[in-house]
């Protein structure tokens, strides 16, 4: 038992290290990521999801909206992995690819909220809008300089 308490402990702590060491932005990117989890719940909940035939819930919809949020966090992680061998490379600091693609991926997850919020039939304030498309607008264009 007390095996297990330690193994349980030092899981704890490096979580919490993990998530108390991580730049702000990828921060912001798992808080909208948590939310348009939820939203896409509370769709299903309501009889509205575009996943499934009846709108309802569905556990194999949830566990593949689980499953694509789990590949954009590997998909960063290649961002920060690449802008490390950049930083080594050159003696720099550099986190210019990680910022972009965080960035992509935080008006992605934006945008699906507000169609999740939509469906649910609420309003959606037009600056909201215009801020997400700004953002993404923002990661397009570091995209074409660099590609």
């Amino acid at each position: 038992m007390e095996k297990v308490l330690r193994a349980l402990a030092a899981a704890g702590g490096a979580v919490l290290s993990f998530a108390t060491g991580i730049p702000p932005i990828m921060g912001l990117l798992v808080g909208v990521m948590t939310i348009d989890l939820v939203t896409g719940i509370l769709c299903g909940a309501m009889g509205r999801s575009q996943k499934t035939d009846t709108g309802g819930l569905s556990s194999r919809a949830a566990f593949e909206g689980l499953l694509r949020k789990c590949m954009i966090l590997l998909v960063v992680l290649l961002a920060v992995l690449l802008d490390l061998a950049v930083q080594t490379e050159a003696g720099v600091q550099f986190s210019a690819v990680s910022g972009a693609t965080c960035l992509w991926f935080i008006a992605s997850e934006g945008v699906s909220i507000l169609e999740n919020a939509s469906r649910m039939g609420l309003p959606i304030p037009g600056v909201l809008t215009r801020a997400l498309d700004i953002v993404r607008a923002a990661g397009e264009d570091g995209e074409k300089k660099n590609g």
